[in-house]
């Protein structure tokens, strides 16, 4: 079945037809074009899929977006992190939260899937004299 094209403000006009003016679900789903059960799924408080957290995910989305907008400066001022820097960062943000769990083998590559901005900022060879100025202390600046 073929997903029909609605946006947030037309879910909200839809949740107020229901509770304000009366309409059933059906109807305020039809007249605003989209499924009864996403109206429905509203209505009980249940979120939509892209802003629920999924439980194997390592770094919430508020991480995640810094750790990009850590990786995009990173790049701007010519200091590309590679993989292990990048992997490097988030095990040291997970210790500050109490967090031992190990990053997966292909964690950073899934991110990197999620996050196309920053696909070709990690990982770009650089000198070796550029290394020098990535310490723990600089990555603390980030987190």
């Amino acid at each position: 079945m073929p997903q029909l094209p609605y946006t947030d403000d037309g879910v909200i006009e839809a949740m107020l037809d229901v509770t304000d003016n009366g309409l059933s679900q059906h109807e305020a789903a039809q007249k605003h074009g989209m499924p009864q059960t996403t109206l429905s799924d509203r209505l009980r408080g249940i979120p939509p899929k892209s802003e629920v957290n999924h439980p194997g995910r390592l770094l919430s989305k508020s991480q995640e977006a810094r750790l990009i907008t850590w990786i995009l400066r990173q790049e701007a001022l010519g200091y590309a992190p590679s993989h292990s820097q990048v992997r490097a960062t988030v095990a040291a943000l997970l210790r500050q939260q109490g967090r031992e769990r190990p990053i997966g083998v292909h964690w950073l590559a899934r991110f990197v899937k999620r996050h196309p901005s920053i696909n070709t900022k990690i990982g770009k060879r650089q000198e070796a004299s550029r290394f020098n100025c990535f310490t723990p202390t600089a990555r603390q600046l980030v987190l």
